[in-house]
């Protein structure tokens, strides 16, 4: 397996959550062998998730797993 599959970036591990069952059954290679599967239209969908993700996190943090705010 490549590097590169070994090393997912952030929206494709997010494609792989979004399409899991395709991930996990129809697909053949690694996590970046996936994404490149990916429409232009999902590409897209999960950047556009993660940016909002990121600006999020930025302005108000991340969640506590006990759901407490710090």
């Amino acid at each position: 397996m490549s590097e590169r599959n070994l090393n997912p970036h952030a929206e494709e591990r997010l494609a792989m959550a979004l399409w899991s069952e395709d991930y996990a059954f129809k697909q053949r290679g690694g996590s970046m062998d996936f994404w490149d599967s990916r429409t232009p239209a999902q590409k897209a969908l999960c950047v556009q998730i993660v940016t909002g993700i990121l600006d999020a996190v930025e302005k108000n943090g991340r969640a506590h797993p006990s759901g407490e705010q710090p």
